[in-house]
């Protein structure tokens, strides 16, 4: 499918086709609004060349109705087209906006690229702005410019070249403005996504900059950067302030020389009076869609730059938002194959050729040093990340036949910063269930359950809000331990069948720790497979099997005295203590 200025690529076909109606329509609108735009013309003619040498009033008075009528049906139909075109940006909002989102979280967390969320539903808007703007009626009124060149034509040749001259020249100032603007405008798009980028990240970890003496640094730094940007920024609307100069000279002297051409003429005989002055309407009317796309042809550029973005993105995850065969629930057997990590540059691997396996009922705990790749694993198994090599299967079916988000509802995952978003407490503990269209009462009774698994309950109902106590910026704040004991009860919602806890109890006290415990052994007795990262001992005391990563490497995996056993002798004949605060001994 091709549209007006591009090639539409194919995974956005869909979405434009179904928008085909409106654009057919509105450039039908276009045939006819052009048209009218000639009644003017045709007036000041009649008024000059009939009304004026005869004195007819009679005849001027219905010119007068005749052109009030055309011009109110011309601004009818402007604002029907209008109208149009808003519909379309509000249809692809509807078809593509849902789509976009599931694909930006059904991507790989950690690969590069995958934290652009915000650009790339920027980039969708500035889409959507490109298809139903004043960019687009231009591009429509465009290819009826030779109407009035045609027009002119027939009122003297000489008009007719003027008009021809002028749009020629106006065209080849747009195609020179698209050129030498392109590279000024992507690095102030860079430039400012950087300044962007590096302001959130600082505000989210406003604290520790506070803490630490940092604002003064971090200021500096964000100002410098904002600074590249804001310059990048200036310089490409100097060159658009130029070239919009040069256009509107031209347009101005080309009008003042089509009714210098039309009066030389007619003091040749060669054109009427009424003639003059449509000449000069007639070239004003024929360099207005030229002079607008001058105008907008940046808009047009970042659209299409835009609509390739989109088309990535879709291309890239077209496997994840496939439709899969519903497969049983699982029982919570997982087994990983040769799988590897890289990491989000692909300088290095995280984890290099890791093969183990989880039963439904066993407890397996992963320990190692800081950077061995503890982190990723629990994410692997989790879910959250699918390795760049290997295979993940669960319950003999590999993870990638599993329709994701249904997988999800069977795996409970506690990251190592509880990872709770702006909501009610509830809502975080039941998944927001509700906004996927289960029962609310249902939701509230698994909730419940889950949070008194946890041993959390209680807690709750201390906040000033209860269960309904909105947490996040800006509402209510958590202490570390009350988060983590929160999504826990999240991670253990649902009777989970695979459950991946990383670093479950690093900021629990006596209490939630205990707490914590109890929540894994009913899981374990009710049949769940649990994989725990953990550096601290307790958690692990009654663990069936021991994982030991080291740079990424599997260096002991099987039962867990067998582990320490290997652990302890490795330890004597390296003259050294083993690790015996992370292995539980």
């Amino acid at each position: 499918m091709r549209l007006f200025w591009m090639k539409v690529p194919a995974p956005l076909e869909p979405a434009l086709q179904a928008c085909r109606r409106h654009f057919a329509l509105a450039a039908a609108f276009s045939a006819l609004i052009n048209i009218l735009y000639l009644a003017p013309t045709i007036y000041m003619m009649q008024v000059y060349d009939r009304v004026v040498p005869t004195g007819g009033i009679f005849t001027l008075l219905w010119l007068t109705i005749l052109v009030a009528i055309a011009i109110a049906t011309l601004s009818a139909l402007e604002a029907v087209r209008s109208a149009l075109m808003a519909r379309v940006s509000l249809r692809l909002d509807r078809i593509l906006a849902g789509d976009i989102l599931e694909r930006l979280l059904a991507r790989r967390t950690g690969t590069k690229g995958s934290s652009d969320s915000g650009p790339i539903m920027r980039e969708f808007d500035a889409m959507r702005a490109a298809l139903s703007g004043q960019a687009v009626t231009a591009l429509f009124d465009a290819p009826w410019t030779p109407i009035y060149l045609l027009v002119a034509f027939l009122i003297h040749p000489v008009l007719g070249l003027l008009v021809l001259g002028a749009g020629a020249l106006l065209v080849g100032l747009a195609i020179a403005h698209a050129r030498r603007s392109k590279p000024v405008e992507d690095a102030a798009k860079q430039a400012n996504n950087r300044s962007y980028a590096s302001q959130e990240a600082t505000f989210r970890r406003a604290e520790i900059v506070r803490a630490l003496g940092m604002r003064t640094a971090m200021i500096r730094r964000h100002l410098a950067d904002r600074g590249e940007g804001q310059d990048a920024g200036a310089a490409a609307q100097a060159s658009d302030n130029r070239y919009n100069a040069i256009v509107k000279f031209l347009r101005m002297f080309m009008q003042s020389a089509a009714l210098a051409a039309g009066g030389w003429l007619a003091v040749a005989g060669e054109i009427s009076m009424g003639a003059i002055i449509a000449a000069s309407v007639l070239l004003s009317r024929a360099l207005q869609p030229v002079e607008q796309l001058v105008r907008l042809w940046p808009q047009l550029v970042q659209g299409r730059q835009a609509m390739h973005s989109l088309a990535t993105l879709f291309e890239a995850t077209g496997e994840a938002a496939a439709q899969r065969m519903r497969l049983p629930d699982p029982t919570g057997k997982v087994d990983l194959a040769c799988v590897v990590v890289r990491s989000s540059d692909g300088a290095a691997l995280l984890l290099k050729n890791i093969s183990f396996g989880l039963v439904p009922g066993e407890l397996c705990g992963v320990i190692g040093a800081s950077g061995a790749g503890k982190t990723t694993l629990a994410r692997v198994v989790a879910g959250a990340i699918t390795p760049d090599l290997g295979e993940v299967r669960i319950d003999d079916a590999s993870a990638s036949d599993w329709d994701a988000e249904t997988l999800a509802q069977h795996i409970g995952y506690l990251p190592q910063d509880s990872g709770l978003l702006p909501a009610t407490v509830a809502e975080n503990i039941s998944r927001f269930a509700c906004d996927r269209g289960e029962d609310r009462e249902r939701v509230d009774k698994r909730t419940i359950a889950a949070a008194e698994l946890a041993g959390v309950h209680k807690l709750i109902l201390a906040l000033p809000g209860g269960y309904e106590t909105r947490i996040g910026e800006g509402a209510h704040l958590l202490s570390a331990g009350q988060a983590q004991r929160i999504a826990l009860a999240r991670a253990l919602y649902g009777d989970p069948a695979i459950i991946v806890l990383d670093e479950p109890n690093s900021a629990l006290d006596a209490e939630g720790e205990a707490a914590l415990v109890r929540a894994v052994a009913a899981a374990r007795a009710r049949g769940a497979a649990i994989l725990i990262v953990a550096h601290r001992p307790q958690i692990l005391a009654n663990a069936e099997k021991l994982l030991v990563l080291t740079a990424g490497e599997v260096l002991h995996h099987g039962p867990r005295e067998e582990v320490l056993e290997a652990l302890r002798e490795a330890g004597a004949r390296a003259n050294v203590v083993p690790i015996n605060r992370e292995a539980g001994t």
